[in-house]
């Protein structure tokens, strides 16, 4: 009999400390939380999250997909804040449209020991049109607060019957976790856990028995009278449920150097592979990657729009016409359509406005843009064709699919290369694409039907050069000349940063985080001339460069171009580093010694390599009486770091922040 009384008071025990995630049921002890037990560094924490994918059933629609989002969320800082605002993306197809509904979302605060409740109001909630083919519908929480606790539920109704990723992992940890799919058995699908995850959860499949009625009825006349009848039927089917139910999920922490963070995000990715109806008839949507390339090359806005060209045809006859060979068409081609049409910010390898439109209108999305582009390229006798790329922030594809894609650009096929060409970009030049556009690969689609994949990794290294002369004065003060050029994607890069600076604002910017200094005569060559690398130079006086103890001056040769510190501190990288290109960087450094000093040592010549000749870095110095010289490079051949190579990594950066920060002694005479 104890040990009955004693399983009951168990029992109850667990059952009052359990959390009761009911909307509506949050509880003063989430509300006194003040951080996250198993992750203290946590801004917020998903308390519970539960997202239920389904399938409604009517006679008009057929079936319909639903999907029920409930969150509870705590958050405990103002760099929490972040959290309180629900962005929900919904496909706009004209007359297929998903839309939500159900929205109920309240803030708990605590005020002298009671919990304050505040609902969101309807103005609180906003839809804006991102595309021609999607909407977004987003709401922020009011009444936020450190401490405070929200929660949320909607519903999204969607006439598509493929199933979105499902998130299981977000850049805050979640103590709770239930995400369900329940599918009929005539609609299949192929679902994995993203492979690039660290973070594997655990998948439960099941099947069920499910019943619908079937109402009906007909009229029947007897050549006198009519009658309805009215009948239900019952149908019987099996539907497939997947569920996973996690505790303490991780929190997706983002490292330096990573392109695109949800490439690594654990998620239920899944693919609508066929359709089998109640008769057994088979339709099969699994597809190959020719066939989404042939399927989007048919779409009449898409290789339509390609077959059009009276409304430029004159125009770019006259621009061409002087031109001595293909490069020269190239460029010109390219560079009127940059001025001609710029981008409104849209993506999508559909057009928007239609080339047409966009170029009489000088206004069009990347599409409109790039498609242009390609027409007029083929209308000069080159042989282009468009290519389709998915954008970093769009991940990687990972099986064939329309969805894959999000961009496309112009391809121009030379001989054993090609030639990537993106016209949404003002400053970008050919085989110098927006960052955002390199991405792993792009799928070239000719215009005989064959598609190909085309590695988007910069070939050629991006050089950056840098000569510093420094004279050491008498008062111990540094004064000198900086001349600085780069070249390829950091032109780019450059020319995109300062395109909006004034002069106060670009000599601001030189001077941040180069100690007390004072920067003068800063003078910047060919900002507007892309075709040529950016020079820059500046006169410099630097009052915090030297440092003196006793009858000794020490001095780093690099400056305030020395790295300061390793970026890479922690023990173990769970995703790549990407630099996105390779690089070299060279530094040529003349320091002129004041008068009464000589060196007492300064730091000897050495090289450190990564993975063979993968990485490298030299550093030679040499005196020559009053002048000492150093001549210091970084070449990194490949711009992708995988984690099993990070170790290695960071001891190569380790030894080249050492040496870089290595100074220079001097001794009074």
């Amino acid at each position: 009999m104890k040990k009955i009384i004693y399983l009951f008071v168990f029992l109850a025990f667990n059952w009052s400390n359990a959390q009761d995630f009911r909307f509506g049921k949050v509880s003063k002890e989430e509300l006194h939380e003040v951080k996250n037990p198993k992750d203290p560094e946590a801004n917020a924490t998903i308390l519970y999250l539960n997202q239920k994918t389904y399938y409604n059933y009517n006679s008009t629609d057929g079936f319909v997909q639903v999907t029920d989002v409930y969150k509870r969320i705590k958050i405990y800082n103002k760099d929490g804040f972040d959290w309180a605002t629900e962005e929900i993306r919904l496909r706009d197809n004209g007359s297929k449209k998903e839309a939500v509904g159900g929205l109920k979302a309240v803030t708990y605060n605590l005020v002298n020991g009671k919990i304050e409740e505040t609902k969101l109001k309807r103005d609180g909630v906003f839809t804006e049109k991102v595309s021609k083919y999607w909407t977004l519908e987003k709401f922020t929480m009011p009444n936020i607060s450190e401490g405070c606790v929200i929660e949320f539920e909607y519903r999204v109704t969607s006439p598509y019957i493929g199933i979105d990723d499902m998130n299981l992992q977000y850049g805050i940890p979640i103590k709770e976790l239930e995400i369900s799919a329940r599918i009929p058995e005539y609609f299949n699908f192929n679902k994995f856990v993203n492979p690039r995850a660290t973070y594997i959860p655990k998948i439960t499949d099941s099947q069920l028995l499910r019943t619908e009625t079937i109402d009906s009825k007909n009229r029947q006349h007897d050549g006198k009278t009519s009658k309805t009848n009215f009948s239900s039927d019952k149908w019987e089917f099996k539907e497939n449920k997947t569920e996973v139910k996690l505790k303490n999920v991780p929190a997706l922490r983002d490292e330096e150097f990573v392109s695109n963070l949800n490439t690594y995000r654990t998620k239920l990715v899944w693919e609508y592979a066929f359709f089998r109806d109640p008769s057994g008839k088979f339709t099969s949507y699994a597809t190959s990657w020719d066939e989404v390339s042939k399927t989007i090359y048919d779409d009449s806005e898409f290789g339509a729009q390609l077959k059009q060209d009276n409304y430029y045809k004159d125009d770019v006859t006259a621009l061409i016409k002087d031109a001595k060979n293909d490069s020269e068409k190239i460029n010109l081609i390219f560079n009127f359509v940059k001025s001609k049409v710029k981008w409104n910010n849209y993506n999508g390898y559909l057009t928007e406005n239609g080339v047409r439109k966009a170029y009489k209108d000088g206004v069009g999305n990347v599409a409109d843009i790039n498609l242009m582009l390609t027409s007029m390229l083929r209308f000069a006798n080159l042989n282009a064709n468009p290519m389709l790329i998915s954008t970093r922030a769009n991940d990687i594809p990972l099986f064939p699919g329309t969805g894959g894609f999000n961009y496309v650009i112009a391809a121009v096929e030379v001989r054993d290369d090609v030639i990537v060409l993106d016209a949404t970009d003002k400053f970008a030049t050919p085989n110098v694409l927006p960052t955002h556009a390199i991405n792993w690969q792009g799928r070239i689609i000719r215009e005989s039907g064959s598609s190909t994949w085309f590695d988007l990794t910069p070939k050629e290294s991006v050089r950056e050069v840098v000569l510093l002369n420094a004279k050491i004065n008498d008062d111990l003060t540094i004064e000198g000349k900086v001349k600085h050029q780069m070249n390829s994607f950091a032109a780019k890069d450059f020319r995109t940063k300062y395109q909006n600076f004034n002069a106060e604002e670009k000599l601001m910017d030189v001077e941040k985080g180069k100690g007390e200094i004072e920067v003068s005569n800063y003078e910047i060559k060919d900002m507007d001339n892309i075709d040529q690398p950016i020079a820059y130079g500046y006169d410099y006086n630097l009052k915090s460069g030297i440092e003196k103890i006793g009858d000794k001056v020490f001095v780093t040769p690099m400056l305030f171009f020395a790295l300061k510190e390793n970026p890479f501190k922690q023990d173990k990288r769970d995703f790549p580093i990407d630099y996105i290109y390779p690089f070299n960087d060279r530094y040529q450094v003349n320091i002129m010694l004041p008068e009464g000093y000589v060196v007492e040592s300064m730091p000897a010549s050495s090289m450190v390599q990564f993975n063979g000749s993968e990485g490298e870095f030299k550093y030679i110095a040499n005196e020559n009486g009053k002048m000492l010289q150093f001549v210091i490079s970084v070449d990194l051949k490949q711009p992708l770091i995988l984690p099993n190579e990070y170790d290695d990594f960071k001891a190569f950066y380790q030894l080249m922040t050492e040496k870089q920060t290595e100074k220079i002694v001097l001794k009074k005479i």
